[in-house]
């Protein structure tokens, strides 16, 4: 009988030793998992709160961008005079150093009939290819030109019609600035 229960405990203990291993590596398997997991999460979530908090300088530093560029085109136009009003050399020639001086792409106006005034390529008629309405414009604007294109600029255009300016008697309505996207 002793020996029957000599045979009967062998078995015994290595099915139970077989059960401990079995749940012991169940266990590690499940806590692991349940681990990973949870440090997915909290590193999705600590990514989140970087991203949100990094597109929200990003989103500050472009807006003090703007705010500044609206500030350079009214310091611009603060500057300009009679004499640069003169005719279109005077004028040509003051457009260009405000580009020079601002780093600008260009520096344009637009007058009552929609001619844009520009410093290098003269009087264009090409105001269908800016977003803004230049005899409705009431406020500065901002746009984006060629967004398709890899060499996008922003634009951003200004009401000067209660400025009384003019050039060969045509009123100044809108003032606009393009810069190179990459600069902003």
């Amino acid at each position: 009988m002793e020996k029957r229960q000599k045979n009967l405990t062998i078995p015994i203990l290595v099915i139970g030793a077989i059960a401990v291993i079995a749940i012991l590596v169940f266990g590690t398997i499940t806590t692991s998992q349940n681990a990973r997991e949870d440090t997915a999460e909290a590193v999705k979530s600590v990514s989140m709160m970087y991203l949100d908090e990094l597109a929200g300088r990003r989103e500050q530093v472009v807006e003090n961008n703007l705010a500044e560029n609206k500030r350079v085109i009214n310091i611009a136009l603060d500057m300009i005079d009679e004499e640069n009003l003169s005719d279109l050399d005077h004028m040509r020639a003051y457009q260009r150093n405000v580009k020079q001086l601002f780093n600008l792409d260009r520096f344009a106006f637009v007058d009552e009939n929609g001619a844009v005034y520009t410093a290098d390529e003269g009087i264009q008629h090409d105001i269908d290819k800016y977003a803004f309405d230049y005899m409705t414009l009431s406020e500065p604007e901002i746009f984006i030109k060629d967004v398709k294109s890899p060499d996008k600029k922003v634009i951003i255009a200004v009401p000067i019609r209660d400025r009384g300016l003019s050039i060969e008697g045509n009123q100044l309505v809108a003032c606009f600035m393009e810069i190179d996207m990459d600069i902003m």
